[in-house]
Parts: structure tokens; sequence; C-alpha cells
């Protein structure tokens, strides 16, 4: 399975935002058509809003009934799978967070690396930070 973090998927709304948006966005496009399952968490996707929707970041923002259109349109793609923290969720969190001497803006890092951890998934981004975390496999769609 590939999990999606917010990045690619702020890529996927708003390609012409940056410069490398419309490449990660067809790199996105054809992994929703592939054959491997692609993981979308509900957490992901609010951080998805919470960034396009910002006026201080966006001449041009996003509307909340785009983005709620926008990630109903996911979930409702056929190789989408909703990816949430299971039970051993909290035990690799929290190794991370004490492993690594995390703070602040760090935790939802680890959130969301212990999440793909868990269920054995690659985490795409476009945060190089994430090869820190040992085990976690990560993909790059730009590299």
């Amino acid at each position: 399975m590939l999990f999606s973090d917010a990045n690619i998927l702020v890529h996927a709304i708003r390609p012409r935002v940056a410069p490398d948006g419309v490449a990660v966005r067809n790199w996105f496009l054809d992994a929703l058509g592939g054959r491997e399952s692609v993981g979308i968490s509900e957490a992901v996707l609010a951080s998805m809003t919470r960034i396009v929707t910002q006026g201080r970041l966006y001449t041009d923002p996003a509307t909340p009934q785009e983005c709620m259109e926008f990630a109903d349109a996911l979930l409702a793609t056929p190789t989408v799978q909703v990816v949430r923290p299971g039970p051993r969720h909290w035990s690799i969190f929290r190794e991370l967070v004490t492993t690594h001497r995390l703070r602040g803006n760090d935790i939802p890092d680890a959130y969301l690396a212990s999440i793909a951890l868990e269920q054995g998934a690659t985490f795409v981004t476009l945060d190089r930070g994430f090869r820190r975390f040992e085990g976690l496999r990560t993909l790059n769609p730009l590299d």
C-alpha cells in the first residue's frame, strides 16, 4: 500500500501553486489508477483542507466545499483505502517520539510514520525528513 502525506494531496488539489505541482498531481493520478492500493487518512485529509483553505498561503485559497468534494471523490476511488491507527499504533508512535526526542511540529510526522509502519505501507511524501524514521519506506514522486 502507498500511504499519502498531506503535501501530496495539496499538490493534487492545487497543482499550479508550486513548480512541481503538476508532476506530483500526475504521479498521484497514475497511482490512483494503478494496482496498488492508496491509503488515505482522515487526519491527512484534514491537514490538506487546513493548508489549502488558508488565505495567508494562497491568493486563491480552496473553499471548504471544494476540499470536501475532492476528499469525497478520493474516498470513492476503488483503489483508495482509508487508513486509521490500529492496536499497535500507540506503541510505535511512542517509540518514534522518545527515540528521536521529537517535539513540536515533528510530532504529527511521527504520528503518520507510525501509521505507515503499523500498516506496512510505503509513505509517499515530498518531505525528506521522514527518512529519519528507521524501517519506514518512503517514496518521493519527484525523485
